[in-house]
């Protein structure tokens, strides 16, 4: 009952919008205060009073400034300010004389009577509201959201608390706990997709990524309404974010009782700092939460979205006006050109003469060179730094005597760089010199010691192991090709397993063709393969062999890149992909990295928690090569100019390090099969492969059922027993749990989807002053929601027990029932979670490839930095299958 009064409370604002202005039914309380009241009420549990007074604080927050915003833009709209000056043209010139330098600050006093009485007259005495950077920075973070997600989750509203979790999550990807909180929501029933929200989402940005992601899926009419929404906010915002900075002056390290600038030199400092301000708005619009560096070039790349979105939906006279309006900020810009001339023939010159670039944005760009070019003379003449944000600015705005200083500047740091490479090089090459000498390197594969680079091309591994492309010869860094690590007859066993065992959709939830409809996909993990051998439905000798190669390969890997620290599993599978004789597409798989997201129209790749931060190294040990097509390609970061491609043979091996500096894909199978083992590697052993422990326990069982079933293992000792089957009710302490990334069939239930949350688990905030987490990479807002399935009960999954008794029944037939008692007696304590693995649900996101509207070669085409597509963080759920 409480929480619905609560909640009714809030619901009547001290704010009304609606018209357009500020009004207000009460006092307005400072929201520093009131966030102090909020975090005193979550030390005393007192849940109602911290979602009272937090969101009374971030509406304080926000009201404070629309009402400055409000006050400083109606108060500059004024034109009448004071009676007019006999003698004094109007509007006097300040300079002309000491009448006119009177009537220009009789309207400068009047104009800040104005704004001072408004914003006293609505927000109180200025003193009021002043609040300690401490507290402005706690807002900065969003942090009043992690107090509210856990105080909405302990009055059982959910969806505000997803909301409230994810809008802290953005603005904190390396939030340990709040990664783990949102996995837990994600889990619960009654959360939707919809509740992730981003509270504090600015409109011009949320327009314009809508319209770029409609854009990506060539849905060009939708997307215009969202890039010319965003224009329009764009402007909104620019004009909010440059009047709120005409406020106090930052003295910046100056004592201000030892400021003694005279009356001209102390308005020069003040302004300049304010034009600094404003012209730092393009940054600040520029960014968004949980991103490293703002959008470049953002407010062209509107128009340049534009003109192309125009011209596909056939409406030439808009594509012409966008395309000159981005001619006015980068007019030699060669493709717009040809654009421009294509649109005003399809059109007509003369009906394309007479449309021009928009005005609004003719003036903005008139206004913004204006204010450099003062900027630039402060920077000049007083030493006042000015760093131009803009990429756009014409070369002349800048004095001569700063360009020709920042191109001597340049020149130097590029001469820097080059001697810096040329001497890399040659430390390169002494060093592989170096190791070519080596002639032990075989123990140090099996001894495991660290060597001092990787090995050089055409050098032995082991035994039959050699390199034959080094990380020079493939145009990258930590990447290989090691052929000979399996013989032909090993080879041709794989092969016949995956043809045998192999299920189709494997690891893609039944998808037999998740990444292109041109390939169909079947493959197999270790442990199904020796839990098949266990029934005898398989050979365990070839189930022994994949988990052998697979291990051989770990360690060629290990001692190839000279790891200090071991390599753990985290993720192993026999995959087989067919050609489509129907349908072709290429690629097939597209270009990825392991452990980040890639966003390839920015040429950065993120770290997000959805894309497999963990995974350290990768390899593929390949098959086969009776086929066509299903080339291993390497790629720079804008994931089209291809680097280096490996063709695949039995015995070769392509190992890389994850992260961003080997983006990598799959040109697609034309003809026949491809078969591969792909293996993922972690440093870190808490993210050890659980399959591949399983894997290792079952195999000793295997290699000594008899003995194993009377003997229980030193685990079995120490483990504390639990029964207890999975359950999906919300648990009632304090720390949410975290699902398993790990995917298990037993042999009778191969596709069950189960999804396990710990009893003790709840969402939990850090304190306001809480040091952010820095172990772990960046994510996406986005957390894929799927129903929880319940996973079938102990009774009718096998336990590891259970199982080695049927095989000591198969083995030993005269075993007395005294025996089989004992057996029994020993299946029931060990614990049905041994041989239930949690699986996460993966989504493959498609991502359509940008078309350029025709071949003919004067035809619009979009710029480069508007074709790629950002990947999805679905897709990159994907990509562990790197086949």
């Amino acid at each position: 009952m409480w929480a619905s009064v609560l909640l009714s409370t809030l619901a009547v604002s001290v704010l009304d919008c609606s018209s357009g202005s500020v009004q207000f039914n009460g006092v307005l309380e400072p929201y520093d205060l009131l966030f102090d009241n909020a975090v005193e009420a979550y030390y005393r549990q007192d849940w109602l009073s911290v979602i009272l007074n937090m969101e009374r604080a971030l509406r304080n927050k926000g009201m404070i400034r629309r009402v400055r915003t409000e006050c400083r833009l109606a108060c500059a709209n004024h034109t009448g300010f004071g009676e007019p000056v006999p003698g004094v043209a109007a509007p006097p010139v300040p300079g002309a004389g000491s009448l006119e330098d009177l009537g220009f600050f009789q309207k400068v006093l009047k104009r800040a009577e104005c704004v001072s009485a408004c914003e006293a007259e609505k927000l109180g005495p200025p003193s009021l509201h002043k609040v300690s950077e401490a507290v402005e920075l706690e807002f900065k973070k969003r942090t009043p959201y992690n107090y509210l997600q856990v105080a909405y989750f302990k009055i059982n509203k959910l969806d505000k608390a997803v909301a409230a979790a994810n809008t802290f999550y953005i603005a904190n990807p390396d939030h340990v706990e709040m990664r783990q909180n949102l996995e837990y929501y994600s889990l619960m029933a009654g959360v939707q997709e919809a509740d992730f929200k981003d509270l504090e989402a600015r409109p011009h940005m949320a327009e314009f990524l809508a319209g770029k992601k409609l854009y990506s899926a060539e849905s060009f009419s939708p997307a215009i309404d969202h890039f010319e929404a965003a224009v329009d906010e764009y402007f909104t915002a620019d004009a909010e974010c440059r009047v709120l900075c005409e406020g106090a002056y930052d003295y910046d390290g100056y004592n201000y009782m030892e400021y003694k600038a005279d009356l001209f030199q102390s308005i020069t400092d003040h302004y300049l700092h304010i034009l600094n301000c404003k012209q730092n708005c393009a940054v600040e619009l520029a960014s968004t939460a949980g991103m490293d560096k703002p959008i470049e070039d953002f407010l062209p790349a509107h128009f340049n979205y534009l003109q192309f979105s125009y011209y596909n939906s056939e409406k030439y006279e808009k594509a012409i006006e966008s395309a000159k309006t981005y001619l006015l900020f980068h007019p030699e810009d060669e493709v717009m050109k040809q654009n421009l001339a294509y649109y005003s023939a399809v059109l007509g010159e003369e009906k394309a003469a007479d449309i021009s670039a928009m005005e609004v944005v003719e003036q903005y760009i008139k206004k913004s060179v204006l204010e450099k070019e003062l900027l630039y003379f402060g920077y000049e003449i007083f030493g006042i730094t000015f760093v131009d944000p803009d990429t756009w600015t014409p070369a002349e705005v800048m004095p001569k005597k700063l360009r020709d200083k920042q191109k001597a500047d340049r020149e130097t740091a590029a001469r820097i760089t080059e001697e810096i490479g040329n001497l890399m090089k040659e430390i390169e090459t002494l060093v592989e010199e170096k190791t070519k000498e080596s002639t032990d390197i075989a123990k140090t594969i099996n001894d495991g010691p660290n060597i001092e680079s990787p090995l050089p091309a055409d050098k032995p591994v082991a035994d039959a192991v050699t390199v034959t492309m080094t990380s020079a010869a493939l145009n990258g860094s930590q990447r290989v090709v090691l052929d000979g690590v399996v013989t032909d007859n090993e080879c041709r066993e794989l092969h016949r397993l995956s043809n045998v065992a192999a299920q189709s959709g494997d690891a893609y939830r039944g998808q037999t063709n998740p990444h292109s409809p041109s390939e169909m996909f079947q493959g197999i993990t270790v442990l199904k393969t020796l839990k098949l051998g266990q029934e005898g439905l398989l050979p365990v000798k070839s189930a022994r062999l994949f988990f052998d190669l697979s291990e051989k390969v770990r360690k060629v890997v290990e001692s190839h890149f000279s790891l200090e620290t071991p390599l753990y599993f985290s993720h192993s599978h026999l995959l087989c992909r067919s050609a489509n004789e129907e349908k072709q597409e290429d690629p097939s798989h597209p270009v990825h990295a392991d452990n980040c997201l890639l966003i390839s129209e920015l040429n950065e790749c993120i770290k997000e928690t959805s894309t497999y931060t963990h995974q350290d190294y990768s390899a593929i040990l390949y098959l086969n090569d009776d086929f066509e097509g299903g080339d291993f390609i390497f790629t720079e970061l804008d994931a089209e100019t291809v680097t280096a491609v490996v063709r695949p043979q039995c015995g070769r091996v392509v190992a890389f390090g994850g992260s961003k500096e080997n983006l990598h894909g799959v040109r697609a199978v034309t003809k026949g099969q491809r078969c591969a083992v792909v293996l993922w590697f972690t440093l870190d052993p808490k993210h050890n492969e659980k399959e591949r422990i399983e894997a290792e326990e079952l195999l000793k069982v295997l290699s000594n059922p008899l003995d194993k079933d009377f003997q229980p293992t030193e685990k079995d000792k120490s483990e504390p027993q639990n029964t207890e089957q999975d359950k999906t009710e919300t648990p009632v302490q304090e720390q949410p749990s975290k699902a398993s990334d790990e995917q298990t069939d037993t042999a009778a239930d191969t596709k069950t989807d189960n999804k396990d949350v710990k009893k003790d688990a709840q969402p939990k905030a850090k304190s306001a002053n809480k040091t952010k987490d820095k172990s772990v990479d960046k994510k996406e807002k986005s957390v894929d929601k799927k129903t929880v399935k319940v996973a079938k009960t102990a009774t009718q999954t096998k336990a590891k027990p259970s199982g080695k008794t049927k095989e000591a029944d198969k083995t030993k037939a005269k075993t007395a029932e005294k025996t089989k008692a004992k057996t029994a007696e020993k299946t029931k304590a060990k614990t049905a979670d041994k041989t239930k693995e949690k699986s996460v649900d993966k989504k493959t996101v498609k991502v359509v490839s940008k078309k350029t509207g025709g071949t003919e070669s004067k035809k619009p085409k979009a710029k480069t930095s508007t074709q790629k597509d950002s990947k999805s963080n679905s897709q990159q759920d994907k990509d562990k299958d790197e086949l």
